[in-house]
């Protein structure tokens, strides 16, 4: 693996949630800037490195991301932008499985007092 973890499958998965959280904003407010269209190019790239692992384990990400891709070829950016939103809601999903929830059995419990 190399620093970046261009070989390591979950910072792939990572790195791809990011680009999708960055991305459905940016391709809201500013559909047709040339800097939009260097971010969807590196998103596509980190999707056709992905694609295998995605087919795999979450076949719906993958095929919202692909539409996504064809609504922004055809310039439709709400579209694109929805498909967007799915596939980063899906892998946020994916990505939360991987996280296990920490053991709190011994955290103290809050005790929440009202004011009324």
């Amino acid at each position: 693996m190399d620093s970046a973890g261009h070989n390591d499958p979950l910072a792939v998965l990572y790195r791809l949630h990011h680009q999708l959280r960055v991305l459905s904003p940016v391709l809201t407010v500013a559909p047709g800037r040339p800097e939009t269209k260097a971010m969807l190019d590196g998103l596509a790239e980190t999707v056709s490195e992905a694609a295998g692992l995605l087919s795999t384990a979450e076949p719906a990400a993958l095929a919202a991301l692909r539409q996504a891709f064809d609504h922004a070829r055809a310039g439709r950016g709400n579209e694109a932008t929805s498909e967007l939103i799915t596939a980063y809601g899906r892998l946020s999903v994916l990505l939360r499985k991987d996280a296990p929830r920490r053991d709190s059995t011994d955290e103290p419990t809050v005790r929440w007092r009202s004011k009324f």
